[in-house]
């Protein structure tokens, strides 16, 4: 018997196996191309001829493959190791996808959860990676030390299989919402005959106000506390208006910008123009 199984060897797999042979746990690993495990076991780990024998060798095992139904399928035809083991499923997905997975790990008599590995394969294992992860509280409990090794920031969040996708969503719109804005910003200085590398070399200015644009966030959106905002909503829709304006006469594409402002203009019609403009979270949610 071993400690740990990982199921999936790429880049990622591969990281969080070394991970935990470097937390001094004895691992198992196996994956459908047999080659890559080569460089794991000579590491220290022990390559397992099938995924039933992998699941088999460790009491808890981790899967980090392409996808959710991909493990779905993996441990359907390992359901004969699974009772009394458990799943930790790093794979992504969406939510009736990880529903379907758990569904399935319970029914086999299996316990799982589930997480977002938000790093690269080379972040494995530092004290600042975030893995985001679901399971009940108890779980959590038993198991935060093996998954503290791929990440020692990493969080519980909940205890529903679905839910990490919701939050996926959340946090990568942030994320992306920051890079599509810088690529309108590109296309407008580019309209307007501005060198994108001035823009580029000015951008760090902007993200200057990303500290104090989440804070006005943490401040008012989690608890609804949208009166008294340092900025209202009307305050927020000139500067957007202004903003919409100028890739209209750029002759620039617009959609980004015109988004912001209809969105905007909606909490205004609901009479929350001196509100926080977060207040248009609770307006769009009614919006189904």
């Amino acid at each position: 018997m071993s400690d740990i199984t990982v199921i999936g060897l790429g880049a990622m797999g591969s990281a969080l196996a070394r991970a935990q042979l470097k937390a001094g746990r004895s691992v198992t690993v196996w994956n459908r191309s047999p080659d890559k495990a080569g460089p794991l076991v000579a590491d220290g780990a022990t390559a397992a001829a099938t995924a039933a024998e992998a699941v088999a060798a460790s009491p808890i095992t981790i899967t980090c493959v392409k996808s959710h139904p991909q493990t779905t399928q993996i441990l359907r035809n390992a359901a004969n190791a699974l009772p009394g083991k458990t799943i930790i499923e790093l794979s992504t997905g969406s939510a009736a996808e990880a529903e379907e997975l758990a569904e399935m790990i319970e029914g086999a008599g299996a316990e799982w959860m589930v997480g977002i590995i938000n790093a690269y394969p080379h972040m494995i294992g530092d004290a600042d990676t975030v893995l985001t992860v679901v399971g009940t509280e108890q779980q959590w409990a038993a198991h935060a030390p093996v998954i503290q090794a791929l990440g020692g920031g990493s969080v519980h969040v909940g205890d529903q299989a679905g839910m990490l996708a919701a939050l996926f969503a959340g946090l990568f719109t942030v994320r992306q919402g920051f890079m599509w804005g810088m690529i309108y910003g590109a296309l407008a200085c580019k309209k307007a005959g501005i060198g994108l590398q001035t823009f580029s070399d000015l951008v760090p200015i902007s993200m200057g106000m990303m500290k104090p644009y989440y804070d006005y966030f943490a401040a008012t959106a989690p608890t609804a506390s949208y009166d008294d905002p340092p900025a209202t909503m009307r305050t927020y829709a000139a500067a957007l208006e202004d903003v919409l304006a100028s890739f209209e006469t750029l002759g620039a594409r617009d959609d980004l910008p015109r988004l912001f402002v209809e969105m905007t203009h909606k909490g205004m019609a609901e009479g929350l123009e001196d509100k926080a403009l977060t207040a248009v979270i609770d307006v769009l949610s009614r919006d189904g």
